[in-house]
């Protein structure tokens, strides 16, 4: 008997030992599938240690703000928010090429910087730009997160451009710059055809074209105020945000916001020749009062070319002090079959849109508000966290986020429309994100997670989101990143933990597809 039951427990501590030891090897394997699987790091390298930041306190009211004195010897005080770089639309590829755009530290140089890096010999080449950081509106002692550096280039001619440094300036004085844009309210730079693929000798500003014109600021002055050749304040003023973009073709877009956060619009053209750019065509209408709108309106919205087709998401900010929203409210979808986005603008139903809006209605999904509970006015705040994509099969994916300040309540929510369906679905069950990627037919989540890069991924058409990648720690533990993803690569522009006004930046290339 006692043989029997030492057979037995001897029989059972094997299984269980087999089986713990099935359950460790599953573990470990489903680590390594996320560290070491299909998606991997391919190269890390170093910026630069000179990256401009904000290392000072946060300013409260900006009226105030505008009449602080430079303090010579303190640190570097700010409007929004404290890093500048990298930050907007500050990196894209061409060929073997990939371009960064930043401001150069600290306070007291604030140089605006063009640096590219060729993937084949390994040389990052630095450009420096007469134009220094600006500041909130004029004063370059007061840093300014608006004032972003966008860079696209354009396959057609391998011409590069730079929008810069803008947040609604305009020649007025009523700017808040006492008169200092009067012939700087836009700030847009390109090279000369060919400059994107020269040798790593010949990356320098000698490249890029100086402005003649009758506004120029002397010799050294490459601040174009004009992308259509003549000088238009009433289309090149009061600009925020700027953007580019290609299509399918390789037709270079530009996509901006104009006016301010209660009546402002989305407006974009494309690149023709030699810096001349088409006329600017507008999302929607500003001061729709006299059109007999109750509330004038302003778009938080963000320009793609995605899947064959030009779209166009948006929140818009309903200028109504007494509903129950703060800001934006509502999501908004629509797209043009055009490749240069003239005509042919749909809703997600495929009926016909006019532009510019007027009212938005036309464009509506869905309305995150109903996720949340306050009636009470300006309760519920749905800012931030919002972005779109489709895939390459034609999923409609939108992300976006409502507060209910009352309640406290915080729900992050993904809408998607599966490719075939007539219909987007709309679900709570999402961990929430600041962006949302695409690369072929899935879909991605790309952050930071203590300090190194993440990405989740999920199929397109779905909300079957898991950790595919999770970076460990190379060179430095990292605060912020900017996301451009091409050819199956994921480029990440990373900001690295620091002091001062000066501070260290990355580039990690990622490897989407697999070895």
């Amino acid at each position: 008997m006692r043989n029997i039951k030492q057979y037995l427990t001897a029989s059972l501590m094997c299984l269980l030992t087999a089986s713990c030891a099935v359950t460790q090897e599953k573990k470990q394997e489903s680590k390594n599938e996320i560290s070491q699987g299909l998606i991997y790091l391919e190269r890390e390298v170093k910026v630069t240690d000179s990256a401009l930041f904000f290392d000072g306190k946060k300013l409260g009211n900006v009226r105030k703000s505008v009449n602080i004195k430079n303090d010579p010897n303190g640190k570097y005080d700010y409007q929004y928010g404290s890093a500048i770089a990298p930050h907007g639309d500050a990196i894209k590829t061409y060929q073997h090429y990939v371009f960064m755009t930043w401001y150069r530290g600290g306070k007291y140089d604030r140089h605006m910087m063009l640096s590219r890096l060729n993937l084949k010999t390994g040389q990052l080449k630095h450009i420096e730009f007469p134009h220094q950081h600006t500041g909130l509106v004029g004063r370059w002692w007061i840093g300014e997160t608006h004032n972003t550096i966008a860079v696209g280039i354009s396959p057609k001619d391998e011409t590069i451009h730079l929008v810069f440094d803008l947040h609604a300036y305009s020649k007025h004085s009523d700017t808040g710059g006492n008169g200092s844009f009067a012939k700087d309210y836009f700030r847009y730079s390109y090279s000369l055809p060919g400059a994107a693929a020269v040798s790593d000798d010949e990356f320098t500003l000698d490249l890029f074209v100086k402005d003649t014109s009758s506004h120029s600021a002397g010799p050294n002055d490459y601040n174009h105020l004009s992308m259509t050749g003549a000088e238009d304040h009433a289309a090149h003023s009061k600009l925020t945000y700027p953007k580019f973009f290609l299509n399918d073709q390789g037709d270079l877009f530009f996509y901006i916001r104009q006016g301010t956060s209660h009546d402002g619009k989305g407006i974009f053209n494309y690149y023709k020749s030699n810096g001349i750019w088409s006329s600017f065509k507008s999302i929607n209408k500003l001061n729709v009062k006299e059109d007999g709108l109750a509330h004038t309106w302003s778009n938080y919205g963000n320009m793609k070319f995605a899947n064959g087709k030009l779209g166009f998401a948006f929140q818009p900010r309903i200028n109504n002090k007494t509903d129950r929203y703060k800001y934006q409210n509502g999501v908004y979808f629509m797209y043009s079959d055009d490749p240069i986005g003239q005509l042919q603008w749909k809703n997600y139903k495929g009926q016909d849109i006019n532009l510019p809006l007027i009212d938005p209605k036309p464009a509506f999904v869905t309305e995150p508000g109903d996720w949340v509970t306050s009636q009470q006015p300006n309760k519920i705040v749905i800012t931030g966290s919002f972005d779109w994509t489709i895939t390459q099969k034609g999923d409609v994916h939108i992300i976006s986020r409502v507060r209910d300040t009352e309640y406290k309540k915080d729900v992050y929510l993904h809408h998607y429309k599966p490719a075939g369906q007539s219909e987007f679905i709309t679900t709570d069950k999402f961990v929430g994100a600041k962006n949302l990627y695409t690369s072929g037919d899935n879909i991605y989540i790309i952050g930071l997670d203590n300090g190194q890069p993440y990405i989740e991924q999920a199929t397109g058409g779905t909300n079957q989101f898991k950790r595919v990648y999770q970076g460990k720690k190379q060179a430095a533990d990292f605060k912020k990143g900017m996301v451009y993803i091409a050819q199956g690569k994921l480029y990440y522009y990373l900001l690295a933990e620091g002091q001062g006004d000066k501070r260290t930046t990355y580039l990690q290339i990622i490897n989407l597809e697999g070895r």
